[in-house]
């Protein structure tokens, strides 16, 4: 009788602690030594919403990703990642369709992601699995200067975020109606609203004329503001993402980073305030909504 041998094959399933090392390790090379997932294990290995999972090959993980719950009814698949030495062997095809097999079976509402307009494969994987393409992004960068015009802000109150979400679902059609909380598109909702409000990031512009948030971040050159999204008339948003600085400034941010929307009229809006391009490629937002939603 002759003997047959399986090799090893690739098994999805839920992180477990004794993954780090293998995680840490392979993802120490990606984007040029310059990959953030060191410093976000930790915090995405501890997090009880959502998931994250490792593909295991023979005794390794080899491949990563996370389904993160944002807000009520919405969800992001982010930090899909396969180790350098096992690409090409269909692994991030088998860790997407896992993790969008388990948000199927245990979440509801909507799950979004972004990719690169260059990865053709994703986009095709995300197609054959139900996602649709709502956005495209670009980033843009500008350095705060110095100067004494004064911007005209003003932070939001908790009591006014339901206004507030009315106003942005009415200025937000530029940018597919979602905003970036760093990183993570959705649309803005009482939940998000509110804690930007909490933390004062929340600000009406020129009364009730336009509407502004952002997050905050952190690198080399110092403190980053990142607009999360602009709510205001087309023609009124070169004005807005000029005070922005000034907010910016006063606030002593030393950046302002937006990953805005694809848009003739937004772009030409950016370069009149000044902002550069800092991508030499956009992203893909995709979205997928629940059945049972």
């Amino acid at each position: 009788m002759t003997k047959t041998y399986s090799g090893p094959r690739v098994v999805c399933r839920p992180a477990l602690a004794s993954d780090t090392s293998d995680v840490l390790e392979f993802t120490k090379t990606i984007w040029e030594g310059h990959d953030y997932i060191h410093e976000v294990w930790k915090d995405w290995f501890e997090d009880p919403q959502g998931l994250l999972a490792v593909a295991q090959f023979g005794p390794h993980a080899v491949g990563m990703a996370k389904v993160t719950w944002l807000s009520p009814g919405q969800w992001w698949l982010e930090g899909l990642r396969v180790d350098p030495a096992f690409q090409g062997q269909k692994i991030g095809s088998h860790l997407h369709e896992y993790m969008d097999g388990w948000w199927l079976g245990h979440c509801d509402g909507v799950i979004r992601l972004m990719t690169n307009s260059k990865r053709v494969q994703v986009h095709h994987l995300c197609e054959r699995t139900g996602y649709a393409k709502v956005g495209e992004v670009l980033g843009y960068r500008l350095v705060v200067a110095a100067g004494s015009r004064r911007h005209r802000f003003e932070a939001a109150k908790l009591d006014e975020v339901p206004e507030a979400v009315r106003f942005a679902a009415k200025r937000l059609g530029h940018s597919s109606g979602l905003l970036d909380s760093g990183w993570r598109f959705s649309v803005p909702d009482e939940t998000m609203l509110a804690d930007w409000a909490r933390a004062g990031r929340l600000h009406w512009w020129r009364g009730r004329e336009g509407l502004l948030g952002y997050s905050e971040d952190e690198n080399e050159n110092g403190r980053l503001l990142g607009i999360g999204f602009t709510a205001c008339k087309l023609s009124a948003l070169g004005e807005l993402l000029i005070d922005a600085a000034r907010l910016a400034r006063d606030a002593r941010f030393a950046e302002v980073r937006w990953l805005a929307p694809v848009d003739p009229e937004v772009e030409a809006a950016l370069s009149t305030a000044g902002y550069a391009l800092d991508w030499e490629s956009s992203g893909y937002l995709y979205e997928k909504r629940h059945p049972g939603t």
